[in-house]
């Protein structure tokens, strides 16, 4: 395959992906459909977050690749919290950062910025997954940065801008 082959595959792969997510938030965000699409799997796709744990939807399988944060991200990522929730160790979001050798707002090298972490924690929170106690022990206090606050807000229809 010639790489003009593969930057066709690539810029198809991507307008397949915009589509789909297109069709998603709309959905998610249709009066008439009653909410079809959870509100974690509408803020994944939203987001770029992979949406792993959605067992009952398969519609992000075929673009893997198109997610800003990848399903191994999100995997390890969830690995790592789920460790720290199990054994019922707290962790600051600034603690969090340090893990992940994230310098803030500036980028570290790392894979993940603050965004994204934020991103897919939210999307976590969203799942319900762990527990109130350990959602509070990330962002429920001044050890953490404001916007991650964020982390623990609902995503409703309204939040979904097409613009």
């Amino acid at each position: 395959m010639g790489l003009d082959q593969g930057a066709k595959m690539s810029a198809t792969a991507e307008m397949l992906f915009n589509l789909q997510k297109f069709q998603l938030l709309a959905l998610f965000t249709s009066d008439r459909t009653g909410r079809n699409i959870t509100s974690a799997y509408a803020y994944a796709w939203d987001n770029g977050v992979y949406p792993i744990g959605n067992d009952g939807a398969h519609w992000h399988e075929p673009y893997k690749e198109q997610f800003a944060v990848s399903e191994e991200q999100i995997s390890e990522l969830a690995g790592f919290l789920d460790k720290k929730w199990s054994e019922k160790e707290k962790i600051s979001f600034y603690e969090l950062e340090d893990h992940y050798d994230i310098q803030g707002l500036a980028s570290s090298g790392s894979e993940w910025d603050r965004g994204t972490l934020i991103d897919a924690c939210h999307y976590f929170y969203l799942l319900g997954w762990f527990d109130e106690d350990f959602w509070k022990g990330l962002v429920g206090h001044s050890d953490c940065p404001s916007e991650s606050h964020s982390i623990r807000r609902e995503f409703k229809p309204e939040d979904v801008y097409f613009l």
